[in-house]
């Protein structure tokens, strides 16, 4: 396992909190870079939200140098399910559960360098089904960029499942 590179948010972290950061800093990096990444987590009255403020590096780009749609996908997909594991339980996505749809709408370019912000926000959660959106910003000027919604499928086994 790599070491985060992650800014832990200054003030003491709930069990929420704690969760959310603890599954993101496991996610991230997984290369040599030592780049700094943020994650704020903002009051988790419904719905939760987590954001995550990085920098677009040259190994997320494609050969016009723009952000690729691959690795926008990607960071929708991930991301979006570390909020999902932090509102999890035994038997209720504490494995993450598994895609069962990934919208992705591509709005803007975000060029090689610009600093934006992923936000997560978990719309909906059952038993067996969740719904999350996210959406990248440019920080400069708060332009949307990229819409997700990510639908997502349980796949724990029972809690009280005898093997």
């Amino acid at each position: 396992m790599t070491t985060s590179t992650m800014a832990r948010p200054a003030r003491k972290l709930d069990e929420f909190e704690e969760l959310v950061y603890m599954y993101a800093a496991r996610m991230g990096p997984h290369d040599e870079s030592q780049e700094q990444h943020a994650l704020r987590i903002r009051d988790k009255r419904a719905p939760a939200q987590v954001s995550f403020l990085f920098s677009i590096a040259p190994k997320m780009c494609n050969f016009l140098g723009n952000l690729h749609g691959g690795c926008a996908a990607t960071l929708v997909d991930v991301l979006s399910t570390v909020i999902l594991m932090g509102v999890s339980s035994p038997g209720q996505f504490s494995l993450g559960g598994v895609s069962r749809n990934l919208k992705i709408t591509y709005l803007r370019p975000v060029p090689r360098g610009t600093e934006v912000r992923l936000t997560c926000e978990l719309v909906h959660v059952g038993r067996r089904l969740a719904l999350l959106r996210a959406e990248i910003r440019r920080v400069d000027n708060g332009n949307l960029c990229v819409v997700g919604e990510h639908e997502k499928a349980n796949t724990d086994p029972e809690v009280d499942q005898r093997i």
